[in-house]
């Protein structure tokens, strides 16, 4: 079993280095694909010739582009993706004092999503064709459809505005305060967590309904074994191709809360994203693009990890 995880793990690793390499290459060229000269474009015009020599300088841009990208790929392992020349601020220290924020914000999306998905996709697949899975089925349907943002919006003024029950804006660290922090995350975690929700209720169904059509539980159900342990078997069953899903829309939930830290004011590394664009800030837009990719990559290597634990053919068991 070790040897078998060890050699799953070892392949799936390989298959993030590439990626990762091609992500570096594609952040580092952010820069460098601007049109113009990099230092006036993210100076300005006005900037003096000292301070644009100085920039230059500093970043390299006199030397040649593979030694651009090595000097880049070498800081960025040693953890400094360089200083922002709008803020005079380390975008290391900058997202690091960002990034809990909006793992918070996606911790909250992925836990609304899980809470409603689950029992939503059960008792929509046990009761095909009646009331309940119709409304199952609506809320896939309209999870998918409605714009975040929208939804955002819409429950920022019914609920923090008109019945005034939860914050509308800002945010508290759960660490600092876990019951303030609670409040004000759950409007945010609602709506980001709302699209993932729907997606997941969605496929389970399908899985679900597919696996109890399947021959063995019948062979199940001759041993007098009851219906709520079929379902819990088939349900086993089918969930492993809904982790794959629930990965990716794991990921999908950190691009998604840009938007949704712009609609609640949470500053997050969604606002620093959108701040840096508005500032002409690359530097510090090449770092957050980096983090932002590089952690859905690890998270698609964890998910492969817990699809292995799930799949008994990958464990040989099968």
């Amino acid at each position: 079993m070790v040897s078998r995880l060890q050699a799953f793990m070892v392949r799936r690793l390989l298959w993030a280095l590439p990626v990762l390499a091609l992500v570096s290459v594609a952040v580092f060229g952010l820069v460098r694909m601007v049109p113009g000269d990099p230092a006036i474009v993210m100076l300005g015009a006005d900037a003096s010739p000292e301070r644009l020599a100085a920039v230059r300088a500093e970043m390299g841009l006199n030397e040649p582009i593979h030694v651009q990208y090595v000097d880049y790929v070498a800081d960025a392992l040693r953890g400094d993706l360089g200083r922002s020349y709008v803020t005079d601020r380390s975008v290391s220290a900058a997202i690091a004092g960002r990034l809990p924020t909006t793992l918070f914000l996606t911790l909250a999306g992925f836990l609304v999503s899980i809470t409603v998905a689950i029992p939503a996709g059960l008792l929509s697949a046990t009761n095909r064709g009646n009331a309940l899975d119709g409304v199952g089925l609506g809320f896939g349907l309209l999870g998918v459809s409605v714009p975040n943002f929208w939804l955002g919006v819409v429950l920022l003024l019914l609920f923090g505005v008109s019945l005034d029950w939860l914050p509308v804006a800002g945010y508290v660290s759960p660490l600092e305060d876990p019951v303030e922090g609670v409040r004000y995350l759950i409007l945010p975690g609602i709506t980001l967590g709302t699209a993932m929700a729907a997606v997941v209720t969605r496929m389970l169904r399908s899985e679900l309904l597919e696996e109890l059509r399947r021959e063995y539980l019948d062979a199940v159900r001759m041993k007098g074994v009851g219906e709520l342990r079929v379902l819990a078997h088939a349900t086993k069953n089918a969930f492993i191709p809904v982790v794959t899903v629930i990965g990716m829309q794991f990921g999908y939930l950190l691009g998604g809360s840009v938007v949704i830290e712009q609609v609640f004011s949470i500053p997050g590394m969604g606002r620093l994203l959108i701040d840096a664009i508005g500032s002409r800030d690359y530097i510090t837009l090449q770092g957050v693009v980096l983090v932002y990719t590089t952690f859905f990559v690890v998270v698609n290597v964890v998910v492969d990890a817990a699809y292995f634990y799930l799949n008994p053919k990958l464990r040989g068991e099968g």
